[in-house]
């Protein structure tokens, strides 16, 4: 019994451990992570990034108000993107980059009335 409590225990002081998930391709050909409570599915396309949101239960949430910027380093170059709302659930930049296998991406995101949240993304590396 007392290891059963102890396990209850981890779980409600570890909420984010329990729930979080591993990187997986996501519904728009891209890679769906966890950031803060919501995912997120990054897709990289020659210079371009598009960033789909999604609530914690994989349903789309609006990108209307939300401010993003991705930091990519990809070709032993670093460049910043900022990302606009551009419809529905979707934000999307373009910067100094040119995707490939092994880029990765850092995502800051703000939602309305929310603190900033971070993920980190290999969205190119699904496999």
């Amino acid at each position: 019994m007392p290891t059963r409590r102890l396990i209850l225990a981890a779980a409600i002081l570890t909420p984010g451990a329990v729930r979080a998930h591993a990187p997986r391709p996501g519904p728009n050909g891209g890679q769906k992570v966890d950031i803060g409570s919501n995912h997120a599915e990054l897709v990289a396309e020659g210079n371009t990034l598009r960033l789909f949101l999604f609530d914690g239960d994989d349903r789309p949430i609006p990108a209307a108000g939300a401010t993003a910027q991705a930091v990519v380093l990809a070709g032993g170059r670093q460049a910043t993107v900022p990302l606009q709302p551009v419809r529905d659930n979707l934000m999307q930049g373009t910067g100094d980059f040119s995707a490939a296998r092994g880029m990765r991406a850092v995502v800051t995101l703000t939602l309305p009335g929310q603190r900033p949240v971070q993920a980190r993304f290999t969205p190119l590396d699904l496999g």
